[in-house]
This record gives structure tokens, C-alpha cells and sequence, in this order.
């Protein structure tokens, strides 16, 4: 497998800028639209442009978090660098008029390239496809050509779209690339008229687009992955916050029940897609046990030698990058990274709130419980004891080793005072006590630089595990827990189930399988489990409308927690033989201010300046 290189042919010819600029062909190349466009290495060359304007949430400085992972927008992480915009204006609540800050940014300044906001870089991807596909239908190119060229532009019209009404929300309909004499000044749609408009470009797309790429042309978007964004769209319209129009924010518990249906019917055509056209994309680790299992789950995430994992449908390959800089950055601290200064330090650690979704499998019975049940026979004397395989896969606790160190004997997260982790400087600490190690292998450490390139990554926007679990919020939501009406072959519960199976983990316990209301915590709580860090948690948590209760806890003002740790046996020098004192504790520097107007993002101050008709979010 080859990646798509994110380069521009004919960089010269095009010039882009904000949203309203439009293709410039340069004159003094003498070159027009039809001598563009009927060429079609040239027409390709400028719709690759998309690829530079699709967000590398994996990367260390993607939008200028400044080493900040998207995780740390929700509770899934806390973080020890305060000079970024996630920090400082994110959590912070302060989202108005912040055009250069990550997410909620809007400026122009790095469009096309990793450093670019979501935003304008999408408004920007609108232009490149729009104009795809008003000129491709009349060029002189082939059929075919023109068929590959406008499934690729009509599958990014709509990603591009998806990324900014699941931000502001419902939007005008952008069909048509406007020039400077466009009237500009449209009033926004709701969300689920939205939904409609970018869903018909997805059948579009799916019409046209291949069942998959030749080798070489690998990493492009293919049917099954418009199928899985059609999904996921429908998914997001069917959501509690998706009910509110553009002028109100009221707080919804229930679902749309006809966007419920829709969502679960697409999600089934790309379970059912998958099965019988692409068997090679698949469930990773289905039927197998013990080791093999959970090496082939950790494929999921760093995979060789292939450049992907056979979970993504949608996803950015890369190859030849610095994976050191972007994985030390994200998840080690300076003596695993061996990185000076600003670089090492453990930025984005998971929160206790992440750890306890982590359920634990009672040795005497063989179930599986929430770790607060009364079976569960979880304890802080040993807390992380049988829990969920996936645990052990995804976090380093503290008093518990991952690789060697520099003398080949064991290294120990020591996140204890007189730990070799442990620092009363917050921003030099792991203020939560873990890291994250999914991304991460064992040999990967500052000592063995090379062990950090033993693996390849990619950036996984939508991968197979994610539409089960779509599948399964929609079956429950339409039809309830143990219902298939429509035939598909799988309940919301046994949908859940087959990841969970996958994982090594039991089924759900039945009593929590009995009513619509109780089986959707649980839902929620897999998806925070088998998505944690996939850029997935904080659209949640705004869809589902439930940020406001995460953040605002009563009497407590510190959301995030962490696991505080005391060593019993000082004079040990053993980590193994050590006893500990553990404490979950709130992290004090990771607030979370959250209001009801922030399940949307302030749109642009400049478009609401100037357009009259564009409505501004309710309550900025």
C-alpha cells in the first residue's frame, strides 16, 4: 500500500485563501479553465488538495494545539502544557471571537497544510470540490475519469460540510462554489436539513466511487467509505442536540426516532457492504484468544507491515513520519522520551474518569461489571486487578512496568513522591498518573529511538469498530436493547456484545440489557472505552448533550481526576514487591468550564459581522 502524497500539481496555478476566494488561474501561464480541467493529471492534482485539508488530529501540532491532544478537550485526558489554545481557551470556556485558537478558530493562517483550523480549511474544501464538479461534467475527460474524479469531490463536499454543522451547527447549503459576486448572505438551514443535503452528495458518491482502489492508489476514499459517513451523519442527526433548530438550545434526553431508523439501516448496509464485498477490511481479533487477540487488537492501532490498520474505511495514512516527535510528544514524559525542555513533558495523560469506564471481570463468576456494581469486586486496595483486556492494552498505571530500561530490566511508571516520575511541578508531572499506551510500544522509549518507528500509525476518522457501535446506538434508540424489527441479524445488545467478544470481554450483564434508558449508558460507556483518543469523546459528549452534567459536578469544581499514589515500602527498592496507598483525587489544573451555549461552537465572528442573514449561535 502506497500513501496518496498530500501535494498540489501545478501549485502555481491555484491560489486559495479564505472561503469566498475563488480558483485563480494564473494569467501569465495563459492557462484557462478548459485547458485545467481537461487535463486529468492536472484536475486530480487540485482535488488533492483535499488531503492537505483534512484534519491529522494524530499529529502533535495539528490546528497549533501545541503538543495538546484532543483528547484533553473532554474528560478523557488531562494535560501539563498551559501555552495552547485547548488549555487556555477551550477549557477555559472563553470560545468568542478566537480566531487563531484550535477548533473554535477560523482564521485563514495555515490553510492546506497540518497547522490549519477545521474550519476554514473545510470551508476551503468546499471550494475544491464544488468547483470539481461544476467543471469535471463538462471537460473532454473520459467517463471514467470523470466518475472517479466527482465520487472523490462529492464524498469530501460532504466530510468538509460534516466537519462544520457538527461544530456551528445547521448551515447554509454550500453546493455551489461562489465567487466574489455570489450573494454570500444565506440563512442557515437546521442541522437535519443539513443532514439531508450531505447525505444525497454521499449516494452520489457511492454511485461512482470503486468498491476499492488499485494499490497504488490506496488511502483514496472508496464506497465503503462514503457508506460509513452516511452512517455516521445520520448517527449525529438522529442525536439530542441535533433536535434544537438554530435559534434555541434546549436540553433533549430523547433521540429523532426517524433519524434513529435511517442511522441504523446505513450503519447495517456497511456492516452487510463489508461482509460481502471488501472481507479483507474486518473486524480485527474476531475468534481468536489470549495473545493473539490482543496483539491483533494493538494492530488496530500501530500496524506492520502494512500502513493501516483492516479497520479504517476512513482515514489519512502516513508514511515517513517522525512518529518520535508526535508520539513522546503526545503521551511520555522526559525520562520515557529522553526529550529536554518543552518536549518532555507527558502532555496528555487519561484521566480516572477514562480509567473507570474500564470494567472489571469478576474471577468467580467470569462476568463483567461496572466497576461500581456491587459484584464487580473491584477495590482500591488492588485497583486494577481482572479488569477489561483492553485496559492492560490502553493504560500504564502507576507501579506497573511497560519495556525495559536502558539495563533491560523492567521500567516502572513511578508516579509516586520519591518516584522517578513523580514531580511537585504539575507541568513536569503525570498530574492523572498514567499514560496512554495504545499508540506506543513497549520498545519505544528516548534510550531506543528507533523502537518508535517500529510500527506505522494513521489518522483513523472512521473505522469498523466505530459503525457497530453507531449501529448499536441506533438499533437501541429506534427499537430498544433486544429488538430487530427490520431483519438486519443483530440487536443493539448483540452488537455491543461482538466488540466486546472480540476484546475478550463477557457480554453486558442482562440487567442492564432491559430497557432503552439503562442499555444507553452502557453503549456510551463502550464507546468511550474501544474510542478513546480517536477524536470521538468530545462530539459525544456535545451530542448526547450530557457535557454540561460531566463538567459541572455539584459542590466540585474539578471534573478531571486523577489517581494519587502513596508508597508504602519506601525502603524497597523492588517495584514489583511495593505496596501502595491509591487515591482518586480531582487533578486542580484541569478545569472544565461548560455552559449550555458551548454544545456549539460561536460561528466566525467575521461571516455574523457581515452577513446579516447568518444567524449567530444561541448564547454567543
Amino acid at each position: 500500500m502506497k500513501k496518496i502524497k498530500n501535494v498540489i500539481i501545478l501549485v502555481a496555478v491555484f491560489s486559495f485563501g479564505s472561503c469566498e476566494n475563488y480558483l485563480d488561474l494564473s494569467p501569465e501561464l495563459g492557462l484557462t479553465d478548459e485547458v485545467v480541467f481537461d487535463n486529468f493529471e492536472s484536475t486530480r492534482g487540485y482535488l488533492d488538495r483535499c488531503f492537505n485539508l483534512v484534519n491529522d488530529f494524530t499529529h502533535w501540532n495539528a490546528q497549533r494545539n501545541r503538543r495538546a491532544h484532543v483528547a484533553t478537550m473532554s474528560d478523557e485526558a488531562g494535560q501539563t502544557f498551559e501555552f495552547n489554545p485547548i488549555f487556555s481557551v477551550i477549557n477555559s470556556g472563553q470560545w468568542y471571537r478566537q480566531p487563531g485558537s484550535a477548533e473554535v478558530g477560523y482564521d485563514n493562517s495555515h490553510v492546506g497544510d497540518v497547522l490549519g483550523n477545521v474550519i476554514p480549511s473545510a470551508f476551503n474544501g468546499l471550494r475544491v470540490t464544488n468547483t470539481i464538479i461544476e467543471k469535471v461534467p463538462g471537460s473532454s475527460l473520459t467517463q471514467a475519469q470523470k466518475d472517479q474524479l466527482l465520487g472523490q469531490a462529492y464524498f469530501f463536499r460532504s466530510w468538509f460540510y460534516f466537519e462544520i454543522i457538527r461544530r456551528w451547527g445547521g448551515m447554509p447549503i454550500f453546493d455551489r462554489a461562489f465567487t466574489p459576486d455570489s450573494q454570500m448572505d444565506l440563512e442557515r438551514e437546521n442541522y437535519h436539513v443539513s443532514t439531508e443535503w450531505l447525505i444525497k452528495g454521499l449516494d452520489k458518491a457511492v454511485a461512482l466511487l470503486p468498491v476499492e482502489w488499485p494499490e497504488a492508489e490506496k488511502g483514496r476514499p472508496d464506497r465503503v467509505a462514503a457508506m460509513a459517513l452516511k452512517s455516521m451523519a445520520a448517527l449525529y442527526a438522529a442525536s439530542p442536540l441535533m433536535r434544537n433548530d438554530v435559534n434555541s438550545l434546549n436540553q433533549y434526553t430523547e433521540y429523532d426516532m426517524e433519524w434513529s431508523r435511517d442511522a441504523a439501516k446505513y450503519a447495517h448496509d456497511v456492516i452487510q457492504f463489508i461482509d460481502t464485498q471488501v472481507p479483507g477490511r474486518k473486524l480485527v481479533g474476531e475468534g481468536l484468544t489470549g495473545y493473539e487477540r490482543d496483539s491483533a487488537y494493538i494492530s488496530i492501532f500501530r500496524h506492520r507491515p502494512n500502513y493501516v490498520s483492516h479497520e479504517a474505511l476512513w482515514f489519512l495514512n502516513h508514511t515517513n513520519r517522525d512518529f518520535d516527535v508526535n508520539l513522546s510528544i503526545f503521551f511520555q514524559n522526559s525520562r520515557w522520551s529522553s526529550r529536554p525542555g518543552n518536549y518532555g513533558w507527558a502532555v496528555s495523560t487519561p484521566t480516572q474518569n477514562l480509567v473507570d469506564m474500564f470494567e472489571v471481570i469478576n474471577p468467580n463468576d467470569g462476568r463483567s461489571y461496572p466497576i461500581d456494581h456491587p459484584n464487580s469486586g473491584y477495590s482500591m486496595d488492588n485497583p486494577y486487578a481482572n479488569r477489561d483486556p483492553r485496559f492492560y492494552l490502553s493504560i500504564l498505571p502507576p507501579g506497573h512496568s511497560y519495556g525495559l530500561d536502558p539495563a533491560g530490566r523492567p521500567c516502572y511508571l513511578e508516579t509516586w513522591e520519591g518516584g522517578q516520575d513523580y514531580s511537585s511541578n504539575w507541568t513536569r508531572s503525570v498530574p492523572t498518573g498514567y499514560f496512554f499506551i495504545r499508540y506506543i510500544p513497549p520498545e519505544a522509549k528516548g534510550w531506543n529511538k528507533p523502537g518508535y518507528n517500529l510500527y506505522n500509525h494513521s489518522c483513523n476518522h472512521i473505522r469498523i469498530t466505530q459503525i457497530y457501535l453507531d449501529y448499536a446506538e441506533a438499533m437501541n434508540e429506534a427499537y430498544g436493547p433486544n429488538a430487530d424489527p427490520q431483519g438486519f441479524g443483530m440487536t443493539a445488545v448483540q452488537a455491543i456484545n461482538r466488540i466486546r467478544s472480540r476484546a475478550g470481554v463477557p457480554p453486558v450483564l442482562n440487567e442492564l440489557t432491559g430497557s432503552k434508558e439503562v442499555f444507553r449508558d452502557r453503549i456510551r460507556n463502550e464507546r468511550g472505552v474501544e474510542l478513546a483518543y480517536e477524536n470521538h469523546r468530545w462530539f459525544d459528549i456535545r451530542r448526547w448533550m450530557i457535557a454540561e452534567d460531566l463538567f459541572n459536578l455539584p459542590g466540585d469544581p474539578y471534573p478531571i481526576k486523577g489517581m494519587q499514589v502513596r508508597d508504602l515500602t519506601p525502603g524497597e527498592p523492588d517495584i514489583s514487591k511495593k505496596s501502595f496507598e491509591y487515591t482518586v483525587v480531582p487533578v486542580p489544573t484541569q478545569t472544565r468550564v461548560f455552559e449550555r451555549r458551548h454544545y456549539w461552537y460561536p460561528v466566525a465572528a467575521d461571516h455574523t459581522d457581515q452577513l446579516g442573514n447568518l444567524r449567530q449561535n444561541p448564547g454567543w
